[in-house]
């Protein structure tokens, strides 16, 4: 009897907490996203079209998100060099002069993080996505685990995607499981080919 009201206290208190308030639109553009390997050259944007209302990395600024200087900032160009499996970002103002730039390492879904803590890296996946995820575990009282995920993609008319992921999983004084899930969705304009050549030449 014991045992049985503590199965019960454990499922009513057991903790499940999912939010995704974009999750339709998040759907949609993604079964119809491109490949980001079709070009070489993207140019977005800094602020989204629609600001997600939320506070987190990247929330609202590609300049951010990236880690490149962009007070004065009014797109972010990527230029993507898939043979070397690199990928530079430079953040350029309404002049289209060079701001800042940042050079990040491509890796593979499969591949393990650079050891050097300075070197920045992004997952590109098979299927033409960029990913940044961070992960830590905790082994305390609680033992979760926290993620922290940004998934990138080129939408079907050429903008630029940002689906933000946090969660945690865990059990409580080792007892009690919880899982929780919050995403949000931003997606900032792609600027004109008038002032961009997608295949690596700005005019």
């Amino acid at each position: 009897m014991r045992g049985l009201s503590v199965l019960v206290m454990i499922l009513s208190l057991t903790g499940c907490v999912i939010s995704s308030p974009q999750r339709v639109q998040y759907n949609a553009e993604y079964s119809n996203r491109q490949d980001i390997h079709s070009h070489t050259l993207y140019r977005f944007m800094v602020k989204p079209i629609k600001s997600s209302g939320e506070k987190y990395w990247g929330a609202g600024d590609l300049t951010e998100l990236f880690y490149v200087k962009g007070d004065a900032a009014s797109s972010v160009e990527l230029h993507l060099d898939y043979a070397s499996k690199s990928m530079t970002v430079k953040s350029i103002d309404s002049q289209n002069k060079t701001l800042d730039v940042e050079k990040y390492i491509l890796l593979d879904e499969s591949d393990e993080k650079p050891s050097d803590s300075n070197v920045k890296y992004i997952y590109l996946t098979k299927d033409g996505e960029l990913i940044r995820k961070v992960k830590n575990c905790t082994p305390d009282m609680s033992v979760a685990c926290q993620w922290w995920d940004h998934r990138i993609f080129i939408t079907h008319n050429g903008d630029l995607a940002v689906q933000y992921q946090q969660g945690a999983v865990g059990m409580l004084f080792l007892l009690v499981p919880f899982y929780g899930n919050r995403s949000y969705l931003e997606i900032f304009p792609g600027v004109s080919s008038r002032s961009i050549l997608h295949d690596g030449k700005s005019t």
